[in-house]
């Protein structure tokens, strides 16, 4: 494993916490570890056109006083939420504490991320930075992720989660959240039930299938961590859908790669593959497509070395990774404003309340997930 490039103090630097704050004088500070002897003449920071969901985010241009600077002369900084309602969400569940330790600890590691250049957390006062390489031309799909670039990316998850199969060091790491951290998966718990007024609001009883999986998981959750540390386990991403991950451009150009590791699991990888399939393709793509995908991810797994974990594996796998996506879909949609959301899937003609509520739910039913639970 290798750490995050830069290895000044944290107590050495102010933390940015808006992008008037990253200025030359801090970027040869926090980059002087690989400068080489080169500088920073002039930074210009800019708040990027797309804010996050959970962060903001501002776009760097760089300009190096030597021209033989291997640094690249655009870059991102993830900076922890200024929307106070965001920020407290971050600090319940530890999103930046964590990403923070994941890009200390795993950028570098041959894994499909950006490479990220410094990173800073304050447990105090919440705020952070993430500085990371500049993707483009690679581009995010977002939400219109097509069913070619959902084949790539399990493809290239296999290869990740065949890395770290069933390795110690993910149970130890502070950076990985664990499955037998019961604390944690209460407060999700709380975070889950007190969603459910909140979805039927906006959806009536079109979830109603989702509220009883809701309801079991809180009722059945000692059994249910029990149950998972039964179960194979490696490096997932935990939120993977299309909005985190970049594709190369249609020349061909970029790379494929993830972003926003803000609670990585210690967990099945097949977690990352219902989120896929939930958030990335609406109803009749995933019906039509999903048994060839979820072939390839299995094929991928097992060429990379992972031996023994077929489909019926996967099966139990899937219906956990799907009341997964599903509660992280409740939670999200009781704490983000939907008036954001809805405008993100319109910009690609998509009904929000399908994207975040409907295909979940029409999953969890396909999949008998509470029945499943009932079983534990």
């Amino acid at each position: 494993m290798m750490q995050a490039e830069s290895m000044v103090s944290d107590h050495e630097l102010t933390i940015p916490t808006c992008a008037k704050d990253v200025t030359a004088q801090w970027l040869n500070r926090v980059l002087a570890p690989h400068l080489a002897g080169a500088r920073v003449l002039g930074a210009k920071a800019c708040p990027f056109s797309e804010p996050g969901q959970t962060a903001d985010v501002v776009e760097i241009w760089l300009d190096y006083d030597s021209a033989s600077c291997v640094l690249p002369d655009r870059m991102i900084a993830k900076l922890a939420a200024s929307d106070p309602a965001t920020r407290d969400m971050c600090k319940i569940y530890g999103h930046f504490e964590k990403e923070v330790s994941f890009y200390q600890n795993f950028a570098g590691d041959d894994l499909p991320i950006a490479r990220c250049f410094h990173t800073q957390f304050d447990p105090e006062t919440h705020d952070a930075i993430i500085l990371l390489e500049h993707l483009a031309p690679s581009y995010s799909p977002s939400y219109a992720i097509s069913v070619e670039q959902v084949r790539t990316a399990f493809q290239q998850v296999a290869r990740m989660h065949a890395r770290w199969w069933n390795d110690g060091f993910l149970k130890q790491d502070p950076a990985i959240v664990q499955l037998d951290d019961i604390d944690r998966w209460r407060t999700v718990a709380s975070g889950v039930v007190a969603a459910i007024d909140t979805v039927r609001s906006l959806v009536g009883s079109q979830c109603e299938a989702s509220v009883e999986v809701m309801t079991l998981y809180e009722q059945r959750l000692e059994d249910l961590v029990q149950f998972w540390q039964t179960r194979p386990f490696t490096l997932s991403h935990a939120d993977f859908h299309g909005k985190q991950m970049f594709f190369p451009n249609d020349e061909g150009k970029g790379k494929f790669a993830l972003i926003d590791f803000q609670y990585p699991l210690a967990g099945p990888g097949v977690f990352d593959v219902s989120r896929l399939l939930n958030l990335g393709l609406a109803a009749d793509q995933r019906t039509a497509s999903q048994t060839q995908l979820i072939d390839g991810y299995l094929e991928a797994l097992a060429a990379n070395g992972v031996e023994n974990y077929g489909s019926d594996d996967f099966l139990i796998d899937h219906k956990l990774g799907t009341m997964t996506t599903q509660i992280i879909n409740f939670i999200a949609v009781n704490q983000t404003d939907p008036e954001f959301m809805a405008k993100e899937c319109a910009e690609y003609g998509l009904d929000w309340k399908d994207v975040w509520l409907l295909r979940g739910e029409a999953m969890l039913r396909e999949l008998e997930v509470a029945d499943f639970l009932r079983a534990i």
